[in-house]
């Protein structure tokens, strides 16, 4: 059974809230004020799942003990139980619940509502915890899935860009998602992507994995933009037929600045130059996994100082917003911030992370000055 705090100034109301606890089956460890109180949480091994706190404790106040626990960073998250005698107008209540309690009761209280109290509180943390540690473990792997930019940049013939990459999951999720990048070198060219597997489980992130791993083999291969993407379809509808994704692929020319643009269902690609111009590439496509035909990639170039941006739809889709409007706001966003791979990223998960109910994925790339115009 769990292990409880008690936290109250009379000894006599210890004893008969203990009492209650100890004959439910609860470990109990017991305070007279704030200060003894959390020098109890120090020493304790293991510390309490829940402290049930007097509001009117001498000194240091019940609020004001329940503001310095969750401050603590040596203690994890202890769900606090307030009563009180005295303090129960609305005002005491609403503040006590403002200030992260999990419960407010009024003492004396019968021993029936004081266990349900418990144990309506204990479960809710357990399932919280539960949920934290799946979204932490979710966060932890779709990282692993896609590296680092610092781990791109380091691999041959990466030398001739900067490359700014960002991944943010969805606030309320707990699962993996599908959306991904991918950049790496192909002999004298750059290939660029941004991708999004429909769905946010397991089997979408196996799918994206997937995904990753058959665009480098599909690219060494020396198959053509339009190409590997056709052969990715391929892929879809043969051993995934219940499963769509999106992609844009860009390879490029870090020498001259020439790019080969494919997109499968994916939002067209930003090009933003320094003077404050930023421009939406006009390439367009059917869904991968849909066994329709990929047109042959469109042509564009990129500028030395110029920086190709993509990026998932979690990024800009919101509830009842055109997307449309969403991609012009964002392309006016892009064109004010300055023209530079990580102060774009920083700039627009900044921005739109805050909102998401998608994941993101964002990539951003500028072609780089190299000596005597010769590539690595």
């Amino acid at each position: 059974m769990a292990t409880i705090l008690i936290v109250d100034d009379h000894e006599p109301n210890r004893l008969a809230v203990g009492s209650v606890l100890r004959r439910a089956g609860y470990h109990v460890l017991e305070a007279g004020s704030s200060p003894e109180a959390l020098a109890v949480l120090h020493a304790a091994d293991p510390v309490p799942e829940l402290a049930i706190v007097d509001v009117r404790l001498p000194g240091v106040s019940g609020f004001e003990l329940a503001r310095l626990m969750a401050a603590e960073p040596t203690f994890p998250r202890i769900p606090i139980v307030h009563v009180s005698a005295e303090a129960n107008d609305p005002g005491d209540r609403i503040r006590g619940l403002e200030g992260g309690a999990s419960a407010y009761l009024a003492s004396p209280v019968a021993p029936e509502e004081l266990l349900a109290t418990v144990d309506t509180v204990l479960l809710a943390e357990r399932e919280a915890s539960i949920v934290r540690d799946e979204r932490s473990f979710a966060f932890d792997l779709q990282h692993a899935f896609l590296p680092r930019a610092e781990k791109l940049a380091a691999l041959q013939g990466m030398e001739c860009v900067d490359l700014a990459v960002g991944y943010v999951p969805a606030m309320e999720r707990a699962q993996l998602g599908g959306d991904f990048y991918a950049a790496f070198a192909v002999e004298r060219r750059v290939l660029l992507a941004v991708g999004d597997v429909a769905g946010h489980s397991l089997a979408a992130a196996t799918v994206m994995v997937e995904l990753r791993h058959v665009l480098r083999a599909y690219a060494l291969e020396g198959h053509e933009p339009h190409r590997i993407l056709q052969l990715m379809d391929r892929l879809l509808v043969h051993f995934h037929f219940e499963v769509t994704a999106t992609m844009c692929l860009v390879v490029l020319d870090v020498h001259s600045g020439a790019m080969e643009v494919a997109n499968a269902g994916h939002l067209p690609p930003l090009v933003v130059s320094p003077d404050g111009q930023a421009r939406y590439l006009p390439v367009h496509g059917p869904l991968l996994g849909v066994n329709l035909h990929h047109k042959a990639a469109t042509t564009a170039r990129l500028e030395h100082d110029q920086v190709l941006l993509m990026v998932t739809d979690g990024l800009i889709e919101r509830p009842r917003i055109d997307l449309a409007v969403s991609l012009e706001e964002l392309r006016r966003r892009v064109a004010r911030t300055p023209c530079a791979p990580h102060a774009l990223r920083d700039a627009l998960l900044q921005h739109y992370s805050r909102e998401t109910e998608d994941d993101i994925a964002l990539l951003a790339a500028r072609r780089l000055h190299t000596p005597s115009g010769r590539v690595p």
